[in-house]
C-alpha cells in the first residue's frame, strides 16, 4: 500500500486544482443562475400579455363610453389637467367623438362641410390607435360620406352595388370591432365657438342596421 507524500510542491498544486474546480462550480451555478433568471422573465412576459387586458386601466373607448353611446356623436368637455379624454387636447379646438361597435352594424358617418376651418376627422381603435385621418379637404360637393365596416361587412354592402355606379362614400375596414372616430373642428376665436360646435354636432353619426339575407 502506497501513501501519498505532500511534498513542498504538493500544497501548492493542491491549492491551484482547488481553485480550478471552485472556478468552474462558480461558471456552471452563474449558467444555470442566468437561465433561471431567463425562464422566469420569459414565464412573466407571457403572463403579463395575456393578463394585460384585464389588467389594464380602462382604454379610451371605455373613458369615452361614460360620455356617449355607440352611434351618437358627443361634444367632449373641455380639458382639465388630467383629465383629458383625447390626446393633445387643445383649448381652441372643439371636439366631438362617435363611438362604433360594429357587432351592431357598420358605421355610417356624414358632414356637410361649411365654411373653410380647420376640420379634420380621425379613425380609431378602441386604445386610440389612428388606422385612417383626413380633413375636411377629402369632401366631394361639400359633403363627407364615410362607411366602416369589417371585411364580411364590407362584402355584403359591394354585393349589393350597381355595377354601373361608383359608390358615393369612403368604405374603410376597421382593423377591430370597436372604436371611434375623432372629430376636431378649430375655434379661431372664442366668439367663434358656438357656431363651430353647432357645427360638429349637425353631423351624422350612426349604426346601419344590417338587413338579414
Amino acid at each position: 500500500m502506497t501513501s501519498l507524500k505532500i511534498t513542498s510542491a504538493n500544497p501548492a498544486s493542491f491549492r491551484l486544482n482547488l481553485f480550478k474546480i471552485s472556478w468552474l462550480d462558480w461558471l456552471l451555478a452563474s449558467l444555470l443562475w442566468l437561465l433561471a433568471m431567463l425562464f422566469v422573465a420569459g414565464l412573466v412576459h407571457i403572463v403579463s400579455i395575456f393578463a394585460l387586458p384585464e389588467l389594464a386601466q380602462k382604454d379610451a373607448y371605455s373613458r369615452l363610453s361614460t360620455l356617449t353611446q355607440p352611434g351618437q356623436l358627443s361634444l367632449l368637455p373641455a380639458p382639465l389637467p388630467g383629465q383629458e379624454y383625447a390626446p393633445f387636447e387643445d383649448p381652441a379646438l372643439v371636439q366631438g367623438v362617435c363611438l362604433y361597435d360594429l357587432d351592431r352594424g357598420p358605421l355610417e358617418l356624414s358632414a356637410d362641410i361649411i365654411g373653410d376651418g380647420l376640420l379634420t376627422f380621425s379613425f380609431r381603435t378602441r386604445t386610440g390607435r389612428v388606422f385612417y385621418s383626413m380633413t375636411d379637404k377629402a369632401a366631394s360637393h361639400g359633403k363627407i360620406d364615410v362607411l366602416v365596416l369589417t371585411p364580411k361587412q364590407l362584402e355584403a354592402v359591394e354585393a349589393d352595388d350597381d355595377e354601373e355606379e361608383l359608390p358615393q362614400e369612403l368604405r374603410l375596414t376597421a382593423p377591430e370591432k370597436k372604436g371611434f372616430v375623432l372629430i376636431n373642428a378649430l375655434a379661431a376665436f372664442p366668439s367663434e365657438r358656438a357656431n363651430i360646435e353647432t357645427l360638429v354636432k349637425s353631423m351624422n353619426c350612426e349604426l346601419v342596421q344590417e338587413t338579414a339575407k
